[in-house]
Parts: structure tokens; sequence; C-alpha cells
């Protein structure tokens, strides 16, 4: 996050309960603000298509679209974001704000041309109708977008106008989806996808705005980014890596499970297991939100400390307790994250095996998505942990984690297959909490021995001002200028 640790600190330094409630707000439209309102506009536009008497088959291709927008938008824009948001922190860091407009313009229309190709060989043979397609392709290129955009909301102070930018969009959407279907002036499906549509494309509207009202000087460094990939290429693994294993059984499910469908030759999908999954997703919310309110306000002021007085000659001793004082902050807000989280995904098993029954859902789905909320506890830990790691640069670590996490996902997955319905399931959690405590063994042997890799392990990378990719780099910016 490149700066937003820094400013919710601010709002949660403020003392009396509304002021508390008012960080905890902002934090959560801010981390997962994107997943909010699609669930609220996808529920609630559902529901007017269960009234308006729509055939299962017809809300199960809107269904399918949707995830597909989601998923394959996430997996493209993984690892590219992931090295965005590190070029955004280091010229934060150095006071460069001209270079993040041009960065934003550069990253937009590299990653655009990229989701259009990928998008046009998707839908090019579908024989679903062409104005479908049309805003169905056009969901999937505003999600991209969206998450691009996302990297910048963190070094963007003004948390109000943005939480309120996903509630407008929100309620727009809703509004749009409501008439259309009402007044019958196009197909149902298609009203839900122009209203979800019309929802993101406002969010994009409001989130540019700000970001150029925040950033108003600019360089024409459009494309300095892309040097980026060379040196941080680690770490554009690994949040690939882990977007990969997080959908990896899903993939694992639509190609070889019997319970998958074909939907008009576009789509194929396991709903059986798809949407038990995406409920047990959903338990870990909360995780989302605490790990920037709890370790990246707490855990920084220690962690600055520590390197602070490394790099300015401080005596041992004083290092020492630093270094004290940081392990104890690390462990303890991991703890008390694992225990809330753990409350969390318990409740969410008692009331998923209270009610999903109500929505549809069979004894074995219901089981499935139990065991499915405990295989997202331990992979949301695992990406706590991992993030931690790459907090003091070892890239290393964190990607091999990241890598073990996305081959055993698929691994795993493929295996409980064979083994048949009762093991659903099993293969994801087992592949989580194998990684996490590899994660953790990781993070506690990298503390144990800080001395070594901070005072031993010399990294040095420059820039070759002559190499092939820094004079395709300074071709863009001149094309761009």
């Amino acid at each position: 996050m490149a700066g937003i640790g820094f400013e919710l600190k601010k709002l949660f330094n403020k003392k009396g309960l509304l002021a508390s409630v008012r960080a905890y707000f902002y934090s959560i439209f801010v981390t997962i603000g994107p997943t909010i309102i699609s669930v609220i506009v996808i529920t609630f536009l559902q529901l007017l298509l269960k009234r308006s008497g729509v055939q299962r088959y017809e809300r199960e291709i809107l269904q399918a679209t949707i995830m597909y927008s989601f998923i394959f938008s996430v997996i493209i824009v993984s690892g590219y974001c992931m090295m965005l948001s590190r070029y955004l922190a280091d010229r934060l860091y150095v006071n460069r704000k001209e270079d993040i407009l041009p960065a934003l313009y550069g990253s937009l229309s590299l990653i655009m041309i990229i989701s259009a190709i990928v998008g046009t060989i998707f839908y090019y043979r579908s024989p679903l109708d062409i104005v479908y397609k049309l805003f169905a392709y056009l969901l999937f290129v505003e999600l991209v977008i969206q998450m691009v955009l996302s990297v910048y909301i963190s070094a963007v102070k003004n948390f109000k106008k943005i939480a309120y930018s996903f509630i407008y969009g929100t309620v727009l959407g809703i509004i749009t989806g409501y008439l259309l279907i009402k007044y019958a002036l196009v197909s149902e499906i298609l009203s839900v996808l122009i209203g979800f549509d019309i929802c993101i494309f406002v969010v994009i509207l409001f989130l540019v705005h700000e970001i150029k009202s925040y950033f108003r000087e600019k360089s024409t460094l459009y494309f300095n980014f892309i040097k980026y990939f060379r040196k941080f290429y680690l770490v554009f693994f690994t949040n690939m890596f882990y977007t990969l294993g997080l959908y990896g059984h899903n993939f694992v499910f639509w190609a070889l499970s019997e319970k998958n469908h074909i939907i008009k030759d576009t789509y194929i999908y396991a709903p059986s297991y798809d949407i038990p999954a995406f409920y047990a997703f959903m338990s870990i919310m909360p995780t989302m939100v605490m790990f920037v309110v709890k370790v990246e306000t707490a855990f920084y002021e220690k962690y600055r400390n520590y390197f602070y007085l490394i790099n300015n000659g401080a005596c041992y001793e004083d290092i020492q307790v630093a270094k004290r004082d940081m392990n104890k902050v690390i462990f303890k807000e991991l703890i008390y994250i694992m225990e809330i989280q753990l409350f969390f995904s318990i409740g969410a098993i008692i009331i998923g095996m209270k009610y999903l029954s109500r929505l549809g859902f069979t004894s074995s789905m219901i089981d499935l998505y139990s065991i499915l909320v405990l295989g997202f506890y331990c992979v949301i830990m695992m990406f706590v942990v991992m993030t931690l790691l790459l907090y003091f640069d070892n890239k290393k670590s964190a990607c091999m984690i990241a890598g073990y996490f996305m081959i055993t996902s698929f691994l795993y997955t493929y295996i409980t297959i064979f083994l048949g319905e009762s093991f659903y399931g099993l293969g994801f959690f087992i592949s989580g909490l194998s990684a996490v405590i590899i994660s953790i063994i990781k993070l506690v042997n990298y503390l144990k021995n800080i001395e070594y890799y901070v005072f031993c392990i010399q990294v040095s990378w420059k820039e070759e001002k002559d190499d092939l990719l820094t004079k395709f780099v300074n071709r863009l910016n001149k094309i761009g200028g």
C-alpha cells in the first residue's frame, strides 16, 4: 500500500467513538470497496431478475459473465499492480509526485491493450448476442481499469470522497438496472449487465477525478515503471502466483469435475463448487481491512525506527531494543489478526450451516463451504505473512511461498477430485494450511537472523542507461510526451 497506512494512522489517532467509526468506514471502502459494491449490486439485481420470472439458465449466463470478468481481470493485473504499487511507493518516498500521474496514463494504456486483446480473443467465437458480448467485454475492461486505479487510491488522502464514490456508483447501478428491467427496454440479463457496467464506470470517473486533483504536477515519464519489471520481477511473480493459486482450485473443477457446466459454448464453470467457494471467500473480508488498520499502522512505526537507527549509526544496544520492539509488535498484531479472523471464520461456518440451505445449498455444498472457509482462513494468513516478508525485502521467500501455494492449489485439488465428493475442498485447505506454516517459519527465521540479512547481504542494482530496456522505455516516454 503506497501510503494508505500513514494516512489511516492519522484518522485512528483522533479521539472519540465517532472518529474511530469514521476511520473504519473509510478503511473498508478503500481496501475492499470494489468487492462490497459488486456484491451489493449483483445481489440486488439478481433478486430483481428472480422476481421478474427470468429462467435459471439465463441467470446462470449472467453469473458466469460476471465471474469470468472478475477472475480474469484480477489474474491479468495481479503482478502488474504489485509492480506498479512499488513504483508509486518509491516515487512518493523520493518526493517525485510529478511522475505519478504520467505513470497512471502509461500503465492504463499498456494494460488496456493487453486486456483488449484477451477479451477480443475470448468473445470472438462466442455465440452470445453481439450486444450482450459488447457489454460483457466492457465490464471486463472496466474491472481491469478499476483495479489499476485501486493502486493509486492508496496514495490519495481524500478517503471520504473515495468512499462516497463507491456508494454513488452502487446506487446509480442499482437504479439503472431496476429501470431497465421495469420498463423492459432491453432483456432482463442485459439490463443487469448494463447496470453493473454503469456502476463500475461511475466509480472509475470519480477515482480518476480524485487522482488527477491530488497529483496535479506532470512529468513526461509515462512508461518509466516498466524498468521495475527488471528490478522487481520476483514481486511481480509473487502476486501472480498467489492469484493463480487463489483460483487454481476453481480451474481444476471447471476442467475435470463431472459437475461442470458449459454455458452458450462460452463459459465453463462448476456452480456446485464455485458458489460455496464465493461465499467462503467473503469470510476473509475482515482481515483485508484489519491488516491495513492494525499491522500497517502499528507495525510501520517500529519498522521505521529500527531501520532509522541502523542507517544513522546508532549503538548496538539501541538497535537491539528497537529490534525487540519491532518483533513484539509484529507477532502481537499477527496473533491478533489470526484470532479476529478465526472468530469470523467460525461464525461464518455456523451461520452457513444454519441459513445457506435457504439459498438452495445442498448438504454436500454446505460441507464444502465449511472446509473452504477454513482453507481461505489459512490462505489469507499466508498472504499477511507473505506481505510482511516483502516489507523486509525478502522477495525470494515470498515468491517461493506463493509459487508453492499455486502449485499445490492445483495439484491437491486435482487429487481430491479423484478421491470423491466427500474430499472436495480438502485439497485447497491442505494447500493453504501447509503454505501458511511455511510462511510463518520463513518469517520467524528471517527475524531471528535479521542482522545477517541487513548487514551481510548486499543487494546492488543500478540502471544501465544504454541497455535495450532503457532505450525502449525512453522511446515510449517520447511518444507519450
